[in-house]
């Protein structure tokens, strides 16, 4: 089951050694997401991570980064995506430029994982998917129609928000490719520790870390 980090959007302190922790741990998908970031301020980030660790890193923006320093691979926008005659320019460079090169998306809603696609991607973040006060699916997602969609959308998704270690067990009974962890790790005092959990959960139920 496939174990993914998305990064804050804003820094937190010691947030690179403690991604390199996470690496060393066994995490092998981390989400780099910086929405406000520059080209140099992301290219600063990455050469504050070891370089054999790049193989595991998606970018969501400055894209030619994922070419210039290796990285597992690219996370792609609803702008990037655009059916807008604006960007085909944009999705056709995308194409051409990142043919070889691990591609991911994002759905809000679970009607989504029906609609066709221009391109192929490797997995999808789809949510909020977990109310993080409950625990139960968020507003718009049932059970029945989740594990639908899993079987037969012929899609790997990915549960994202609201997620924390009790979810882990619930996305694998629905049927997901794996689990994304973001507020429940960096909004923490300790965040390695929390991420620590989540394997703990993973290594305690004999789920395989992807």
């Amino acid at each position: 089951m496939r174990l993914v980090v998305i990064t804050p959007s804003k820094d937190v302190p010691d947030e690179q050694s403690l991604v390199t922790k996470m690496f060393e741990s066994g995490l092998r998908t981390l989400h780099l997401r910086k929405p406000k970031h520059s080209t140099t301020q992301l290219a600063e980030y990455l050469r504050e991570i070891p370089a054999h660790f790049h193989n595991r890193i998606v970018i969501h923006s400055h894209h030619n980064l994922a070419l210039k320093f290796d990285l597992k691979g690219i996370h792609l926008s609803r702008t990037h995506l655009s059916l807008n005659w604006r960007y085909w320019l944009v999705r056709w460079r995308l194409r051409l430029k990142f043919q070889h090169t691990s591609k991911s998306r994002s759905y809000s809603k679970l009607q989504q994982v029906y609609n066709p696609e221009e391109q192929t991607f490797d997995y999808i973040l789809i949510g909020t998917m977990f109310n993080n006060m409950t625990g139960e699916l968020y507003s718009g997602f049932y059970e029945d129609g989740v594990i639908a969609a899993n079987k037969n959308s012929g899609k790997k998704l990915i549960a994202r928000g609201g997620t924390n270690p009790n979810a882990i067990l619930k996305s694998k009974v629905y049927g997901f490719d794996g689990i994304a962890f973001n507020s429940y790790i960096w909004k923490a005092e300790l965040p390695y520790e929390n991420f620590m959990q989540i394997l703990r959960v993973f290594r305690d139920h004999d789920i395989e870390v992807d």
